[in-house]
């Protein structure tokens, strides 16, 4: 631990206590100046005023004090709690909402995790540290910077559902690890090995089953500690199961898929034959008609993209939407797929304007899912621009750091500030309109997903009343196969949250 942080702590509290007392007797002094000059109380009075207001100054900055000062004990017991054996799980302490002592704090957690941990390597029962784990209800693995298993307490290992010893194999080659976001276990390590020295995170609903069994969920403890030369662990993973709440959500998910699914063949039929309509009777329909014809296709376009968005927002939702990157020229691909966009911009009374900037680089797209995106940012565009304001911008150029970037810009009713940080989020609508424009707030959570999985980031700028700019980018596709080391490979193959097959989160 070191005498240094322990005075540091001691230095922190004293400036907390004698910024009380100065805060507390400027104030004082302020008060009873000003009552003194621009009031005509007693002396008596005044003295009493500046008692009352003393205590209730002591209340206010002695309960931030007493607060700030407790938070370290706190953080220290519940990490003892959370490696203890008990019978409600307990989630590591979150030590970096620590102000006061942090450094101290993160030590002492550290020597009770090692502690918790000692004599782990061989898995037998030399001290308390092994008694601890031993007893523990819950998986407890310890990775190093590789994945390997440093550690591992019995019910990890009965959990792992090998006769052998798991200590020294790799935990993506024992497991499968699919979390639901891209903020993984293996991009936050890498991000604490950076920025800290001890850590802590929670994910809740990862899938993690031995490669073969049935599908398995938890809830994932963390706690990250940097490794030394004598010990290579450098996380500590504590698994909590909860396979009968996350399961239920993915047997709705897949009823609602499956629902949805079943509407495909009907809606196939139907666009066939309004297809043929539009071919054949085109010549003898009038004018208003024509109208109809368009309206009819538009809607079923409309139909067909909402049950698209269901069935891939299932797919990731289990991992399941497999994404094949080629190299593509964006032009000719953003042109396609704008054009295709205008019939149903036309029908709503809308103009989509595209402009393209000269001498982009080929880009690795899959093209269905790409398209999935600008259609849903387009529609987003139609839907949420009123009557009076009927064009709609897209655009495409390069950035300053090679990335090509492409904007869908409306003139519309903008979206609330309160509203912006939760805009990606699944089921997300604008409260003030949801109820005259239609929608499932899944279009820009799939359009995340999938720009993610392109290597690319999805963003969005609004002002109320002024309209709302989207926009994403996606890499050229020299800059992909060398992100993903593959050469010139002609095509790269992820999953919907960004993951390479073979990677390490995938391996099998």
């Amino acid at each position: 631990m070191g005498p240094g942080h322990l005075e540091n702590a001691l230095k922190a509290i004293k400036r907390y206590i004698i910024v009380w007392f100065t805060l507390s007797g400027l104030a004082l002094i302020g008060i009873w100046w000003g009552l003194s000059e621009y009031s005509e109380l007693e002396p008596l009075i005044i003295v009493g005023s500046l008692v009352f207001i003393w205590i209730i100054l002591s209340l206010i900055i002695g309960s931030v004090v007493a607060n700030q000062t407790s938070k370290p004990l706190k953080a220290l017991s519940e990490a003892i709690l959370h490696v203890a054996p008990t019978p409600i799980p307990i989630a590591a302490p979150e030590v970096e909402k620590i102000y006061l002592a942090r450094e101290l704090v993160s030590n002492l957690i550290r020597q009770v995790y090692e502690y918790a941990a000692s004599g782990t390597g061989a898995q037998t029962s030399k001290g308390p540290g092994d008694i601890v784990l031993q007893q523990l209800s819950i998986p407890v693995i310890g990775i190093d910077a590789e994945g390997n298993i440093t550690f591992a307490n019995p019910k990890a290992n009965h959990f792992s559902k090998t006769t052998d010893t798991i200590l020294g194999k790799n935990l993506y080659t024992l497991f499968e690890v699919l979390f639901k976001t891209n903020d993984n276990l293996d991009s936050w390590i890498k991000s604490s090995r950076e920025n800290a020295v001890t850590a802590q995170k929670i994910w809740r609903g990862v899938r993690i089953n031995p490669y073969g069994q049935p599908p398995q969920y938890f809830d994932m403890a963390v706690s990250y500690i940097k490794g030394s030369e004598e010990d290579k662990t450098e996380a500590i993973i504590s698994l909590f199961e909860q396979t009968e709440i996350y399961s239920e959500e993915d047997k709705s998910l897949s009823f609602i898929s499956l629902a949805v699914h079943e509407l495909r063949t009907p809606l196939t039929i139907l666009r066939g034959y309004i297809e043929v309509f539009d071919d054949e009777l085109s010549s003898s329909l009038r004018p208003d008609q024509k109208v109809f014809m368009k309206k009819m296709e538009a809607s079923a376009e409309n139909l067909a993209a909402f049950v698209g968005n269901i069935l891939n927002v299932a797919k990731i939702e289990q991992n399941q939407l497999s994404l094949h990157l080629n190299e593509e020229d964006w032009p000719t691909s953003l042109t396609r797929i704008v054009d295709n966009m205008k019939l149903r911009a036309e029908v709503y009374g809308k103009t989509i304007e595209l402009s393209i900037a000269p001498n982009l680089p080929k880009v690795g797209i899959d093209q269905v899912s790409i398209a999935e995106v600008i259609t849903n940012l387009i529609d987003n565009a139609i839907k949420y621009s009123p009557d009076d304001k009927t064009l709609i911008k897209v655009s495409s150029q390069l950035t300053k750091d090679g990335l090509v970037e492409t904007t869908v810009q409306d003139f519309g009713v903008g979206i609330p500030t309160q509203v912006m940080p939760h805009l990606f989020e699944k089921f997300s609508r604008n409260y003030r309109n949801q109820a005259a424009i239609s929608g499932t707030g899944l279009g820009l959570y799939l359009s995340k997903g999938l720009v993610n999985a392109h290597g690319g980031n999805i963003w969005a700028r609004s002002k109320e009343n002024e309209g709302t700019i989207i926009g994403f980018t996606i890499l050229p596709f020299t800059k992909l196969a060398d992100q993903e080391k593959t050469g010139n490979n002609s095509e790269i193959t992820r999953n919907a949250h960004g993951w390479i097959k073979n990677h390490s989160l995938s391996r099998r």
